[in-house]
């Protein structure tokens, strides 16, 4: 049984959820739309969708990971540092649909910033297998080419390679299908996103 917080969490994020899903006319509305401060009008937003996709995976569901990594993507490249738990769920959530061609979405989030190269793990460039993305890469005239087929060979210690449904198994820890497996501190860490002190007090 989850508490009255993630409860309350969670209506609001279903129901961000409810608004964009399956609406592609409505997903400018988790675009990056920086405003003064340094803040993203959107962030919120964007957080919550991730949130109800969490726990509701459906395979309808890849258009719209698509744009919010790529948003995700964007928004660290703008705030020039940190990757954050909602672009590595982000990240997480395309990765599990083991498509070849997001392999760019990958990189790009991965590239954003500093932080995020030495964040974002190297395993989600390879979500669909690794010989099937080299050759996916290979066979591509994406302007980041050369660059990834450079770091793909090197991306991962053989050891990491062999150990890739481990490497899965530990992931699904951190982004559980249930919420009532989440670690309390997550809880409290998305109530203070929304802004809400005493909720997350």
């Amino acid at each position: 049984m989850i508490g009255c917080v993630s409860e309350e969490i969670l209506a609001r994020a279903r129901a961000e959820l409810a608004g964009v899903r399956g609406a592609p006319q409505t997903w400018t509305t988790l675009d990056v739309d920086p405003v003064d401060g340094g803040t993203d009008r959107n962030e919120v937003r964007r957080a919550l969708v991730l949130w109800a996709l969490q726990y509701d995976r459906r395979a309808e569901d890849l258009p719209l990971l698509r744009r919010l990594v790529e948003q995700e993507a964007a928004w660290r490249r703008a705030a020039g540092s940190g990757l954050g738990e909602d672009a590595a769920l982000a990240g997480y959530l395309l990765a599990r649909h083991r498509c070849v061609e997001d392999v760019w979405r990958h990189w790009a989030l991965k590239g954003a910033n500093f932080d995020a190269w030495c964040a974002y793990d190297g395993q989600y460039l390879v979500a669909a297998g690794v010989p099937e993305t080299i050759e996916h890469v290979r066979a591509s005239d994406h302007p980041e080419r050369d660059p990834l087929l450079r770091y793909l060979p090197t991306a991962l210690h053989p050891a990491d390679v062999a150990d890739l449904p481990g490497w899965w198994e530990w992931k699904a820890t951190w982004f559980p299908d249930d919420p009532a497996a989440e670690v309390e501190h997550t809880w409290r860490e998305r109530a203070e996103l929304l802004g809400d002190q005493g909720l997350g007090r």
